[in-house]
C-alpha cells in the first residue's frame, strides 16, 4: 500500500487522533514515520486542524530530543504527517525491564525538562506528556513525540483548542487540565512528575476506578510521600518530584529549565557522598552524571533492591529463571468494540480474552468519538483477571 509517494511496510500504533505507519520514502532511501488522520476524523473540521497543527508545531521544534517532522500532505482524503522513525522502545516498556535509581531518574526528568522547555519558549505546550509519548532510540537518546493535541499559543490558532475541551490522557493530566482551564508549560511539568514518582514508587501518585475517580484524585487529593514507598529516593529528590504535583501552577516550577537544574541538584549531594565513600575505600570514582537508559542498564542489578519497598511488586524472580508464567485478561467495553491496546500494541476489540504474560502491563481502550482509558493492570499467576470499562463520550457534559 501507498500513501503519496511513501511505501507502508507496518502498522506501528494507533491513537485517538490517527494511525502510525513505518514507511519508505523512495526519493531519499530513508525509513520514516506516517501519522494518518484517523478516516472518522475527517468529517470534523476542528480535528482536521488539530492534526495539522501538530506540523506547525513540530515543524517550529529544533531540539535533539524531540521527534522531528519533514513534511505535512494529502493524498486524496488522507491527510499525514511525514516524521522521524524511531527505532527503540518507549519510556513503558522500559519502565517493566529495570527499575530506574535516583540517579537515573533525576538524569531522565532533566533531559525531558530541557526538552519541553524549548517548546515551551516557542508557545508550544505538549498537553499529552506520558510514558507511551517518551521513546528512547538504541543509543540511550530519548525522544519526545506526538504532539498532536499541542496547544499553540498563537491567535491564529486560538479557534483550535475551544473553551471546556478536554484534551490529554486522564491518567498523565494536570488539574487544569482536567478542570478546562487554560494551561501553560507548567501543566506538562505537571505530567512529568507524575511520571518521575511512577519511576520513583512503581505506582502512580493519582488513580481510582474510572474516568471520573482519576479527575478527583488529580484536582482533589495529595499523593502519598514517595519515600513511605520507596525510602531509597533522596529526600531532596522527592521534594522536586512533590513540587512538580503541586494543584496550584504557580507552587510549582516556573520552567523546564529551572526543574531540570533543581532535579540535577537533587542527586548531586549523594552522588559526591558515595564518591567519598568509595575512594576512602580504594575503590575508583564513577562517573556522576550518564543518560538515563545507559544507568538503568547499567546498574539494574543493584536496582532490585528497589522492589522491596514497591507494595505492588513481586519479589524479584532468578535471573536464570526462563519459563514465562500466563495469565488471561478479560476486557468487556461500554459501548461495545474498544480497541484494547496492551503495552502499545493492538490486541483487538473488546470483548476479548488476552493472554499475557504475568505482572504489569499498561492497558488501554480506545474508540471514536469516546475519552480514551488508560490504566497498569497487575496479572497474577492462572488466575483470570476481569476488567470491565465504561467509556467516556466526549459530548458528555
Amino acid at each position: 500500500m501507498n500513501i503519496g509517494r511513501y511505501r507502508i511496510v507496518k502498522e506501528i500504533g494507533r491513537g485517538s487522533m490517527g494511525v502510525v505507519y513505518q514507511a519508505e520514502d523512495p526519493n531519499l532511501d530513508l525509513v520514516v514515520a506516517l501519522k494518518v488522520l484517523r478516516q472518522d476524523r475527517l468529517s470534523s473540521d476542528p480535528f482536521v486542524r488539530r492534526f495539522l497543527s501538530e506540523a506547525k508545531a513540530l515543524g517550529r521544534l529544533d531540539h535533539p530530543n524531540i521527534v522531528r517532522v519533514f513534511n505535512v500532505d494529502q493524498d486524496g482524503d488522507t491527510v499525514y504527517i511525514t516524521m522521524e522513525y524511531i527505532e527503540g522502545e518507549s519510556l513503558v516498556t522500559l519502565m517493566k525491564k529495570e527499575p530506574f535509581l535516583p540517579e537515573a531518574i533525576a538524569e531522565f526528568g532533566a533531559t525531558v525538562a530541557e526538552a519541553l522547555d524549548s517548546a515551551h519558549r516557542k508557545g508550544i505546550v505538549h498537553r499529552d506528556v506520558k510514558p507511551s509519548n517518551i521513546l528512547f532510540k538504541s543509543d540511550g537518546r530519548l525522544k519526545i513525540t506526538d504532539f498532536g493535541i499541542a496547544h499553540i499559543e498563537d491567535s491564529s490558532m486560538a479557534e483550535q483548542t475551544q473553551a471546556g475541551e478536554i484534551l490529554g490522557t486522564p491518567a498523565y493530566m494536570s488539574p487544569e487540565q482536567v478542570l478546562s482551564r487554560p494551561v501553560d508549560g507548567r501543566s506538562d511539568l505537571f505530567s512529568l512528575g507524575i511520571i518521575l514518582y511512577e519511576l520513583a514508587t512503581g505506582k502512580r501518585p493519582f488513580g481510582g476506578e474510572g474516568i471520573n475517580a482519576i479527575f478527583s484524585s488529580i484536582t482533589g487529593e495529595e499523593p502519598s510521600d514517595i519515600r513511605s514507598i520507596n525510602p531509597q529516593v533522596p529526600k531532596a529528590l522527592c521534594d522536586v518530584i512533590m513540587r512538580c504535583l503541586r494543584k496550584d501552577p504557580e507552587k510549582r516550577f516556573a520552567s523546564g529549565s529551572e526543574l531540570a537544574t533543581s532535579l540535577r541538584a537533587s542527586v548531586r549531594e549523594t552522588v559526591s557522598q558515595s564518591q567519598v565513600a568509595e575512594n576512602k575505600g580504594g575503590k575508583e570514582t564513577r562517573r556522576s552524571f550518564v543518560p538515563a537508559l545507559v544507568i538503568a542498564v547499567a546498574i539494574c542489578a543493584a536496582g532490585v533492591a528497589f522492589y522491596m519497598f514497591n507494595s505492588s511488586a513481586s519479589a524479584p524472580k532468578s535471573t536464570i529463571e526462563t519459563v514465562a508464567s500466563y495469565a488471561t485478561l478479560n476486557v468487556e467495553s461500554t459501548p461495545a468494540g474498544a480497541q484494547v491496546f496492551v503495552d502499545g500494541t493492538l490486541k483487538g476489540t473488546a470483548p476479548a480474552d488476552i493472554r499475557l504474560t504475568t505482572g504489569k502491563h499498561e492497558v488501554r481502550l480506545s474508540m471514536p468519538n469516546y475519552y480514551e482509558w488508560e490504566a497498569q493492570v497487575e496479572m497474577k499467576d492462572n488466575a483470570p483477571t476481569p476488567l470491565v470499562v465504561k467509556l467516556l463520550p466526549m459530548n458528555a457534559n
